[in-house]
């Protein structure tokens, strides 16, 4: 969860970017960070907040994740999302 732990590490609330810069930040190639990113968005722990430059933030869900603060629902829906299906 690099990606999720690099947006979540802003003191900027609203703070987004785009795969590539991610995956400059964290040491992983694009095409990585923009795989990871589809599927983090489709759990609902981040969220695309452009669709014309792609950027994306982490989600109130994606904050509490990180915190380990989830509700034993969420937990199970986390445990049981399949990013084949989305």
């Amino acid at each position: 969860m690099i990606a999720l732990e690099y947006l979540a590490g802003h003191e900027q609330s609203d703070f987004e970017q785009s795969p590539s810069l991610i995956a400059t930040n964290i040491g992983k190639s694009a095409g990585h960070v923009r795989r990871r990113m589809r599927t983090l968005s489709a759990a609902g722990l981040v969220e695309r907040t452009n669709d014309t430059a792609g950027y994306y933030a982490i989600t109130e869900l994606g904050r509490r994740y990180l915190q380990g603060e989830l509700t034993d629902a969420e937990i199970t829906s986390l445990r049981t999302f399949d990013p084949d299906n989305y």
